[in-house]
């Protein structure tokens, strides 16, 4: 279960990943397994990944918070190599990703159905402002040019450590919002993309249950 507790603290205070707030906080572990092939979205990709590795990130910890106005969470995992600053077309950058369901029993593994959306909050580490993406299914993704998103990212000593936020209010349609308040319980899961494998797209570890989410009041 990850429990997003209530600190009286800043936005920004929680935005940094070493801040010493975050240290009493419990972290939720949760273990990610590679993506299958066969949902991969073509032949040529199932093809050439055949014979090689993908979705090495076998687990993260996760903790949140709040401070009445926005959730954090805070997404820890194992890396040795920071790749934040691509410098060729074929480097790919590290990334995490949360991701809830719009309505409930959304498919993580199908990321949603028609009925059934997911929004993600993706981070890239060559990126300021993570992503809001929503998905009704394979091959659906949709990602918004206006992100209602904040994140901080920090490697060291073989390690990232990572925080997405978003506030609870947002001015997006109702049909592309997950509903988050204090007081609230809803679900979620997280993803890990590690660049120096590069790994992107479908080509991911991710969280193939959903985690109880709790939201102190």
């Amino acid at each position: 279960m990850v429990k997003a507790a209530r600190l009286g603290v800043s936005n920004g205070t929680l935005l940094d990943p070493e801040a010493r707030e975050w240290s009493g906080l419990e972290k939720q572990p949760v273990d990610l397994q590679a993506t299958l092939l066969v949902l991969q979205p073509s032949e040529y990709i199932q093809n050439k990944w055949a014979n090689l590795q993908h979705g090495l990130t076998a687990q993260v910890r996760v903790a949140a918070a709040h401070n009445g106005e926005s959730i954090f969470f805070r997404i820890e995992w194992d890396d040795q190599s920071d790749d934040s600053h691509p410098t060729d077309m074929a480097d790919f950058p590290d990334q995490c990703g949360v991701m809830l369901p719009i309505t409930d029993d959304a498919p993580i593994t199908e990321m949603g159905l028609t009925t059934k959306p997911v929004n993600m909050w993706l981070w890239r580490a060559d990126v300021e402002t993570p992503y809001y993406v929503t998905a009704r299914g394979r091959g659906t993704t949709l990602r918004y040019a206006e992100s209602p998103l904040t994140g901080r990212g920090v490697w060291r000593d073989g390690r990232w450590q990572v925080v997405i936020a978003r506030p609870f209010h947002i001015s997006l349609p109702a049909r592309l919002i997950v509903p988050l308040a204090p007081g609230m319980k809803h679900k979620c899961t997280f993803a890990v993309w590690q660049g120096s494998n590069k790994e992107r797209g479908g080509l991911k570890a991710y969280g193939p249950l959903w985690q109880p989410l709790e939201i102190e009041a």
